[in-house]
């Protein structure tokens, strides 16, 4: 006979069961991931080859994306505020190459490894170019290549922001031009006097989501100098370390003891640091009020003289766009109108 303890137990397994079985029908029913083949992907024939053989777009000073996290998960995920960010770098840039490259070891090649729903109304971009980011032949040489194929870096919980951290110091010293993160909203057009520039994220940090770099020269020198730096970065707790790192390198170069000395003076005509109101209005603090109908004005105040607005996803990914007007919604409207009118309803 089953003792009281024992039908509990067996009870208590039963609804576990359960529960883990709805959790899976509920995942299984979730929209099913969209994918274009190259064949049909609208004025981009080289659809998610290497990026390493598009020599065509190598001539340009083109604005790059970096999607990442293809080496650590199932799923590839580019979700409407992505696109939002690539839509306004699109538009803001229509005389520039905006090159979205997906990082991984292999080729992006099964259907079931995308879940990309806006990417039918990006293609319709004549300047937004698909690639694969070949992992192999892409840290082939460079300096942190052995930092890029380590173990302990691929199996970090937060591992593909390291990667994404490392990786755009090498497209810049590769290639040059300009590197936004996927959480960036482009406003303005982004042409600068000095292709060599950043902005300052907080009082003391240069920021590593908005970065410029010339290709050759002095960009491609100060490049492989945070490289070397970055030699080591699997080996950092802290992700800001990113900033830590590049900051560093600025102040080094500049030849100064603060950020704010760079602010104040410049340097010397090598690369110039743009304040906090040009890419990052809003820091972890204060993003919440694009997301506050009650600040919508403050919201536009920051806005006035930002060129970018740096979302920072991950403190603002869980807030909505709902119940009233917002600073995102009126950003969202305007520079990425295509991606918020398919998506309003969950922006």
């Amino acid at each position: 006979m089953i003792s009281h303890n024992s039908f509990r137990y067996v009870r208590y397994a039963v609804c576990a069961l359960l529960l883990l079985l709805l959790f899976r029908l509920i995942r299984d029913r979730r929209p099913k991931p969209t994918y274009i083949p190259a064949d049909v992907a609208q004025g981009d024939p080289g659809f998610l080859t290497s990026y390493d053989t598009s020599k065509d777009l190598h001539a340009h000073s083109s604005v790059y994306f970096i999607e990442s996290s293809a080496p650590f998960r199932r799923i590839i995920t580019i979700g409407p505020r992505q696109a939002c960010a690539i839509e306004s770098a699109a538009r803001a840039n229509p005389l520039k190459k905006i090159i979205v490259l997906f990082a991984s070891w292999n080729p992006i090649t099964n259907p079931s490894q995308v879940r990309f729903p806006d990417l039918p109304t990006l293609a319709g971009f004549g300047n937004v170019h698909f690639r694969w980011l070949d992992l192999n032949r892409f840290a082939q040489g460079t300096p942190v290549e052995a930092v890029i194929r380590s173990d302990m870096l691929h199996e970090r919980p937060n591992g593909a922001e390291y990667l994404s951290e490392i990786l755009r110091l090498v497209l810049l010293y590769k290639y040059g031009g300009i590197y936004l993160d996927l959480d960036v909203v482009t406003l303005k057009t982004l042409d600068f006097v000095n292709a060599n520039f950043f902005g300052a994220e907080t009082e003391r940090l240069v920021g590593t989501s908005v970065i410029g770099l010339r290709r050759g020269g002095f960009g491609e020198l100060f490049a492989e100098r945070c490289l070397d730096n970055f030699k080591y970065f699997d080996e950092q707790k802290n992700i800001r370390n990113g900033s830590f790192l590049l900051t560093y390198q600025v102040v080094q170069t500049c030849e100064t003891l603060t950020l704010q000395e760079i602010l104040d003076n410049g340097c010397r005509g090598m690369l110039q640091v743009h304040r906090r109101s040009i890419f990052h209005p809003f820091d972890e603090t204060n993003v919440g009020m694009m997301f506050d109908p009650s600040r919508l004005e403050e919201a536009k105040d920051r806005l006035a003289h930002a060129m970018t607005v740096h979302m920072l996803h991950r403190t603002s990914g869980k807030m909505r766009v709902a119940g009233g007007t917002t600073g995102y919604q009126l950003i969202a409207q305007n520079y990425c109108p295509r991606v918020y009118e398919e998506n309003s309803y969950d922006f």
